[in-house]
């Protein structure tokens, strides 16, 4: 028993390793897209797929996938990293890709990408001129079955790569990875969460589980803080004193975050929030 112990929380801490060496990928394949993104076009496609492969493989075992996306079309115009993401899937025209990365949905996600959509083209287009900027786009718990009976589990953040003198955009950055060792086995929910706004002020979320859009975000001010102070590593007597509440209290928005986003246990709390942009 001690051993199994000792090897899930292995697993557990090098999964968090992987999240923590993804986000530093992610933000280095963001800038060096905004130099290959002109006008709203794709400048040097192969030059740009040549250098985000030696940045993917320069961090090994993240599990994950990057590419660009095409909102107008509803496709993928360039991925790296499928081929070991997805496992070996017959070629299609690119009109039908999302078609067959949707069929390795389970049965319980089905509707995700028609509701998701239908919502967030809803939110994008009533985000004021003055606020639609630093536009970030999270999803995570969106479950699929690989066609080699492997279970898999999507995080994934998107950002808008050029926008038009409207501010509006055609084209996103994404970065999808896999999360399945971080989340609890009977969470089935999933969550999104944008953010915009000159310092990422403005937040707008849905969760499955209340099927509720809000303009607030998936956690509160008070539990942010107190997230804050865990991910400072402070113990739970000492974020109790410091904000004047109890020790049950604090236990009670430990509990309520983790359920709340899926997350196996307060180390996967801490850096999935840091990743999803909430602290």
């Amino acid at each position: 028993m001690k051993e199994e112990n000792l090897q899930k929380l292995d697993m557990q801490e090098n999964s968090l390793r992987k999240m923590q060496d993804a986000d530093f990928l992610y933000k280095k394949i963001v800038a060096m897209s905004t130099s290959f993104f002109i006008d709203d076009t794709i400048g040097e496609v192969e030059r740009f797929r040549e250098e985000a492969n030696l940045l993917l493989n320069g961090i090994k075992g993240t599990d994950a996938v990057i590419g660009i996306f095409d909102h107008l079309n509803y496709t993928p115009v360039l991925e790296v990293g499928e081929k070991e993401f997805w496992g070996e899937l017959p070629e299609v025209p690119q009109a039908e890709r999302m078609v067959q990365i949707m069929s390795l949905l389970e049965k319980e996600y089905l509707l995700f990408f028609s509701d998701s959509v239908k919502w967030l083209t809803e939110v994008l287009e009533n985000i004021p001129f003055k606020q639609r900027m630093n536009i970030q786009i999270f999803h995570c718990g969106i479950r699929y079955m690989l066609l080699d009976g492997k279970p898999i589990c999507l995080f994934s953040k998107g950002s808008p790569i050029h926008y038009n003198e409207d501010r509006k955009f055609n084209y996103t950055f994404n970065y999808v990875q896999n999360i399945n060792h971080l989340l609890k086995k009977n969470f089935r929910e999933y969550w999104i969460r944008i953010s915009h706004g000159e310092n990422s002020e403005y937040v707008h979320t849905f969760h499955s589980l209340d099927k509720q859009y809000s303009d607030k975000d998936l956690l509160s001010t008070r539990e942010k803080e107190i997230l804050k102070l865990i991910a400072e590593d402070f113990d739970t007597k000492e974020i109790a004193k410091k904000l004047f509440i109890s020790v049950n209290t604090v236990g009670n928005h430990r509990s309520k975050m983790i359920d709340k986003l899926g997350v196996r246990d307060t180390t996967a709390l801490v850096q999935m929030a840091k990743m999803a942009g909430m602290i």
